[in-house]
């Protein structure tokens, strides 16, 4: 069986899995309506009055509870019956409570308006709550609750970490406008010594070869001074790795010839070459992510050097960045990646990219509180390909799915639980 397969009949037993689990526990709602009266699915398991609204009755009392939205942001519309007979809106009072997942309670007041009483303020999505509604008519006190439910399903932890669901809390995050860019890596040429000896003489002890790490101070290799015949030692000035030279014992070593050359590669540049085309506003002091071309290595830089002039044959910028290597991870002349960081903007909050999903025509992420999930309607602001800003629809601290969410949003579609506006 192969990989794609095996996906296959993993997901399939999972959906199955959360079939059986929501429709349990859905069960026991079967005698309340989620529908709150404006197109729902399920508006057919309650009365409606004669605007479409939600009838709720006792006695001889009756309101109609409607939430209207043609034309205005969605705020609440309540008209009520005498005996089936419509009362002039300034004779009765109504209030109306939301609670909402997570415990948030919105309370609506309303004043006249035509022939109804009409909400001060919005009725914010998604439409998915437990509704109180309390009236006064002739000295009476009436009272209904009922839920009204939308974009929602329970799943028991159990089920959920079986089926790879991952929840994060949002949070404040940097989101960075990027810009690619391919370089190479070289020594610094800030780090970089060449081992002289003070006096030409003969080779009488090599003691390093390219490749060999030497500390400061260290000493190198003896040579026997071709004036007083007397050895003395060559030291590195530099800890590093020596990356050129090689002596042989006997041979003769000319005045001002360097014999080695060591490198500290504990700090290296990466040359990038910009194409004049992107026209970007490099300055020194940028940031620049950097990733090996096989996407393993990894690293963040800061921009010290910007070519004044242009690479004639190739029309572009040289723009080096220094990069500590504390490990030599990364190796003069690897090929490199570099994403530049040519904005930052900080997000009071932000989401994981992958944990967006589609959801009748809004952009959202599904809530947890405890074993139940929602989905929260987002605006969305700026991303960076890994994370995205949240404008409205979610706080900071709020919990939410980050991976797999796609199967909340397949198991709330097949069951039925969303409306149509």
């Amino acid at each position: 069986m192969n990989r794609i397969t095996k996906n296959f009949y993993f997901i399939t037993i999972v959906l199955v899995l959360l079939s059986l689990t929501t429709g349990c526990q859905r069960s026991s709602h079967d005698d309340h309506d989620h529908g709150h009266g404006h197109g729902d699915e399920h508006s057919e398991e309650a009365e409606r009055g004669e605007h479409g609204g939600r009838l709720l009755e006792k006695g001889s009392f009756a309101l109609e509870l409607k939430i209207f939205e043609t034309g205005v942001p969605p705020q609440y519309r309540i008209y009520a019956y005498d005996d089936g007979k419509l009362i002039a809106p300034e004779n009765f009072t109504a209030e109306v409570s939301l609670e909402r997942l997570g415990g948030r309670v919105d309370n609506f007041t309303f004043f006249p308006a035509q022939d109804f009483l009409t909400s001060e303020k919005e009725v914010e999505e998604p439409h998915s709550f437990d509704v109180n509604v309390k009236a006064k008519f002739k000295g009476e006190e009436y009272s209904w609750h009922f839920e009204s439910y939308e974009g929602r399903t329970s799943i028991s932890d159990k089920v959920a970490k079986l089926s790879g669901l991952k929840t994060e809390k949002a949070e404040s995050r940097t989101i960075r406008t990027l810009s690619r860019v391919r370089g190479k890596i070289l020594p610094s040429e800030h780090r970089i010594a060449h081992v002289i000896p003070r006096f030409s003489g003969v080779v009488r002890e090599g003691k390093k070869h390219i490749g060999d790490r030497v500390e400061k101070g260290e000493v190198i290799a003896v040579i026997e001074s071709n004036q007083s015949l007397q050895p003395f030692e060559v030291r590195s000035q530099i800890p590093g790795t020596v990356i050129n030279g090689h002596v042989i014992v006997g041979e003769f070593v000319p005045e001002n010839q360097w014999m080695y050359i060591v490198a500290d590669l504990s700090e290296v540049w990466a040359d990038f070459f910009v194409p004049l085309r992107e026209q970007l506003d490099i300055k020194i002091g940028q940031k620049l992510l950097l990733t090996s071309v096989s996407g393993d290595k990894s690293a963040e830089g800061t921009i010290s050097y910007v070519a004044p002039y242009a690479d004639e044959k190739s029309q572009s910028q040289l723009v080096r960045v220094v990069i500590s290597n504390p490990n030599n991870q990364f190796l003069p002349g690897m090929f490199v990646l570099g994403d530049l960081v040519v904005s930052e903007h900080k997000a009071t909050v932000a989401v994981k990219q992958s944990a967006i999903q589609t959801f009748r025509d809004w952009q959202v992420v599904f809530a947890k509180d405890k074993d139940t999930y929602e989905i929260k309607p987002l605006e969305l602001g700026k991303s960076d390909g890994e994370w995205i800003e949240v404008l409205k629809g979610l706080s900071a601290g709020e919990e939410y799915v980050s991976e797999n969410a796609f199967l909340i949003k397949a198991d709330i579609l097949k069951s039925g639980a969303s409306h149509d506006h």
